[in-house]
């Protein structure tokens, strides 16, 4: 697969994100007390990160998750930081000689969503700043981890896959 490929993917998890942060900001919220959504942004990135990592670099993550967290309204950097931190994580995990099955890579991210949730609050708390109510970002969580599989279909559907045995993705990387 070459270059230009690889920049296709690129521009497209960027305008993916880019359509998930217009509607996130459109007025037709559930307002207070209404269920929250998922973080499709980081569904996107778990399952891309877990088959192709070359697709979504640090740098573009980087980016896509500070320009959310701006627009979001949310702390500049804290929850960016943490899916950074995710998706080093998975991004370690990825072993082109063992596929996980698809219950397994959603127990995986499933994990790495609540730990994150679970950080973040931890590290409001300890910054004394104000933290929404526990029981609504794990409702966030549980939204977040009920979409990632069909963020997984919806990605293998757009042409997101692991690469075949002996196959080098574009940064060189034996599969």
């Amino acid at each position: 697969m070459g270059m230009r490929s690889v920049w296709t993917y690129r521009a497209v998890f960027v305008g993916l994100s880019a359509v998930y942060l217009f509607f996130a900001l459109l007025p037709f919220g559930a307002g207070e007390g209404g269920l929250p959504g998922p973080d499709l942004i980081f569904c996107l990135t778990a399952a891309w990160i877990l088959r192709r990592p070359d697709y979504v670099p640090f740098w573009l993550l980087l980016l896509v998750l500070l320009v959310a967290d701006f627009l979001l309204m949310r702390p500049l950097g804290l929850w960016a930081l943490i899916v950074l931190l995710v998706s080093e994580y998975l991004r370690r995990r990825v072993d082109h000689g063992e596929v996980l099955t698809f219950w397994s890579e959603v127990a995986m991210v499933s994990a790495c969503v609540v730990a994150a949730v679970l950080a973040d609050h931890v590290a409001l708390m300890l910054l004394l700043a104000e933290t929404p109510p526990l029981a609504g970002q794990g409702l966030h969580a549980l939204a977040t981890i009920v979409f990632y599989p069909a963020t997984i279909v919806f990605s293998r559907m757009i042409g997101v896959r692991r690469l075949a045995p002996g196959e080098l993705d574009s940064l060189g990387t034996r599969a």
